[in-house]
């Protein structure tokens, strides 16, 4: 693969992306510095690129573009704006692999040639951890990021070459990551390094757990396999995950309505607990009455907690 030609690792957020990240970035010969999203976010569906002032406004809003340390060269269009970040993370000796995690089918219309690989974990524990991140309050709710996810993943796929891009699945790395990175770096065009699982040296993450998988067996009560089944079913068996083999229901609209209450209930809940009810409150508040400058004080207020939360 062309050193200069980045690769973006695309999986849901809670698919793995953070581990597979510490794995890359261990390898000698690749530079994986995180997640981008920022990259892409603004980016219409047909292709449409956002007006640069705006584009600006947000890229100071966002609390993971402050933390790339990235330069903005305002006399560059949007488009150039993109491909300077990239240029900035690059590295001469280096393949470049960045994660994202939504609007795949964005990416082609700023990186015609890149290429990309397909991070796949069972939605029952996608949606399981969305709880636990505090997102959703249920995996009704919960599985619906994963979907999206893997929606923009099919739109991507339409539009690219076959050969452009590999799948890997959570669940087999952390049960042979050995043989999964060595097939992994073979698609990037590079040799597997051992290197690659040395990571918790040098991090808080642990060695891979094989007991991490199919962590919903445990600990998803049936209704909740059926909610997330019921939903999921067509993109799940395009993916190749089996049923569980409880019959799929029908979640009317009553149903619908007390999910949907719950999880919104469990948001503000989270976003309470974490920080704080009143820079909670105010943030959502100023931003729904269109207090921009207030707004941003309790913005950067969540990102500075955020920061210090971050493992």
């Amino acid at each position: 693969m062309n050193l200069q030609n980045p690769i973006f690792i695309c999986g849901a957020l809670r698919s793995g992306s953070t581990l597979l990240h510490l794995m890359l970035d261990h390898h000698p010969g690749i530079k994986n510095p995180g997640e981008f999203d920022f990259m892409f976010d603004q980016i219409g569906d047909d292709g449409t690129f956002p007006d640069i002032a705006e584009y600006w406004e947000f890229l100071d809003r966002s609390r993971i573009f402050k933390a790339k340390n990235l330069t903005i060269d305002k006399y560059l269009t949007f488009e150039e704006l993109v491909v300077s970040f990239v240029e900035q993370l690059s590295h001469k000796n280096k393949l470049l692999a960045i994660n994202v995690h939504r609007n795949f089918n964005r990416i082609p219309y700023v990186f015609p040639e890149a290429n990309y690989v397909h991070l796949l974990r069972d939605p029952r524990d996608v949606a399981r951890s969305s709880i636990e991140m505090g997102w959703r309050g249920n995996v009704y709710y919960g599985v619906d990021h994963w979907l999206e996810t893997e929606q923009s993943w099919d739109k991507l796929v339409s539009k690219i070459d076959p050969k452009q891009y590999a799948t890997i699945h959570y669940e087999q790395l952390i049960e042979n990551p050995e043989a999964e990175l060595t097939n992994l770096c073979r698609f990037m065009g590079i040799p597997y390094a051992s290197s690659m699982l040395d990571y918790p040296l040098k991090s808080s993450y642990k060695k891979p757990d094989k007991s991490l998988a199919q962590q919903w067996k445990r600990k998803l009560a049936v209704r909740e396999i059926q909610y997330v089944e019921t939903k999921a079913i067509d993109l799940m068996q395009r993916r190749g995950y089996s049923m569980s083999g409880h019959p799929l229901i029908r979640v009317g609209e009553i149903e619908k309505l007390n999910l949907a209450l719950q999880s919104k209930w469990h948001r503000i809940k989270h976003g309470c607990n974490r920080y704080g009810t009143a820079i909670y409150i105010y943030e959502r508040l100023t931003k729904r009455l269109g207090l921009s400058g207030l707004n941003k004080k309790y913005v950067f207020m969540k990102h500075e907690i955020d920061r210090k939360k971050i493992k």
